[in-house]
């Protein structure tokens, strides 16, 4: 299985002065053009456009580290100086649970002490390091493992007039990731006080269950086996497998209990990390993020997008909807299953953004199967709804109809 992880990584002061005189790296030119970007993102000049470079150049960023044959491993925090001094640069892979703080900094403007960055020239490390320590402080997170570890590197690069760039790649993973992680993991709580800021929800079957999957139906057995599943790996920060161990609608309605938090639970928003069944790992999913909405519009309720989910899949929908959410010939392409689902995504977010642009949007999904394209297709929703939820306007309704037999669809829980 290809495991994507992250990393932090110490780069000299040096590396990041134009011209650099010790590197071909090209640091000070990624790290001024993507500031720049920061810049125009938060004055909200040609948004899409804006995100599409940042995200490119921080990844050339990135690549420029990953490539340098520079990195080299913190076996003890003393080691930080000399490993500078050698000109190299002071790696360390980051502790478990470190994608839910992630999930919880994503709430945050980047230009708000760039909290979302991730990257930090050396005059702005021990800024973020105060404005990061006093964030954890608010959320009640200064105890976990991955904080305090975060902390301490950022104290030291901020020493050594270092900058830091996070690093997610699963091209570093060695034996050192692994005697990092089995040491921090063999001093660490037990997994229940380790991810005691993750409220992970019970389950029972409810009655749309019963509906949807039969009082005693081999469905309804395998939705308990699913969320069990999930509830495993959500609590040992583990992938889940997607293969053919559960059908579409299956999938669907476990992720919408772990994604929709009762209201008199609070949001612990955590990231479920997604593998499939050919061993590649896609993004992680985002779960316990959401209240469920009760606004919907009775007008739109009665005029809703019908659309399917992929074309070539059911003809018989054809006259039933308005159009098809994917085609099959783009996302059949060869590939792995994760940049399959990472495709479906990406194409969810752009074709919602369009859509919410013409007003509320109330959809019918006619379900037509592909593990990649559902948790592609609901990742892209459950992102989409986060941001509309500081929004007044527009919003966002998806109702899923999962094919029963002849002209019969069943409808499953809402995702609003």
């Amino acid at each position: 299985m290809t495991i994507s992880r992250f990393y932090l990584c110490a780069i000299p002061g040096p590396f990041w002065r134009s011209p650099s005189t010790i590197s071909r790296l090209n640091l000070s030119t990624f790290a001024s053009d993507a500031l720049s970007c920061e810049r125009r993102v938060s004055k909200e000049v040609n948004l899409q456009d804006e995100h599409t470079r940042y995200t490119l150049i921080c990844r050339q960023l990135e690549q420029e580290i990953v490539h340098s044959g520079r990195i080299q491993w913190i076996k003890d925090w003393k080691e930080f100086p000399d490993i500078i001094r050698s000109g190299n640069f002071p790696a360390t892979v980051c502790y478990d649970g470190y994608l839910s703080i992630l999930s919880r900094l994503a709430d945050h403007p980047i230009n708000d002490d760039r909290l979302g960055a991730s990257f930090f020239p050396p005059d702005q490390v021990e800024k973020h390091r105060q404005a990061f320590q006093l964030w954890a402080q608010q959320q009640g997170l200064s105890e976990a493992p991955v904080i305090k570890q975060r902390l301490v590197f950022l104290e030291n690069a901020g020493r050594t007039d270092c900058g830091v760039v996070e690093l997610q790649t699963s091209f570093l993973s060695s034996q050192y990731d692994e005697a990092v992680l089995a040491q921090y993991r063999g001093s660490a709580p037990k997994a229940e006080d380790a991810h005691q800021f993750i409220n992970i929800p019970e389950f029972e079957i409810s009655e749309l269950d019963r509906e949807l999957f039969g009082e005693k139906g081999k469905k309804q057995h395998l939705l308990r086996i699913l969320v069990g599943q999930i509830q495993e790996a959500l609590r040992n920060n583990e992938p889940v497998s997607f293969g053919n161990q559960a059908p579409h609608d299956v999938i669907t309605e476990a992720l919408n209990h772990f994604v929709f938090v009762t209201g008199d639970r609070p949001l612990t928003t955590a990231q479920l990390r997604i593998a499939y069944s050919d061993g590649s790992e896609a993004e992680p999913f985002p779960v316990l993020c959401l209240y469920r909405s009760s606004n919907a519009d009775t007008t739109l309720v009665s005029r809703p997008l019908k659309v399917s989910l992929m074309s070539m899949r059911h003809f018989e929908l054809d006259p039933e909807i308005d159009f098809c959410w994917f085609r099959n010939r783009e996302v059949s392409r060869t590939r792995t299953l994760a940049e399959t689902d990472e495709f479906c995504y990406n194409t969810t977010t752009s074709q919602l953004e369009e859509s919410l642009k013409q007003g509320d949007l109330y959809m019918h999904m006619f379900h037509t199967g592909f593990e990649p394209a559902i948790i592609g297709f609901y990742r892209g929703v459950v992102q989409k709804l986060l941001l509309l939820r500081s929004q007044k306007t527009p919003s966002l309704h998806v109702l899923p109809l999962y094919f029963r037999g002849g002209n019969s669809y069943q409808q499953g829980k809402s995702w609003d």
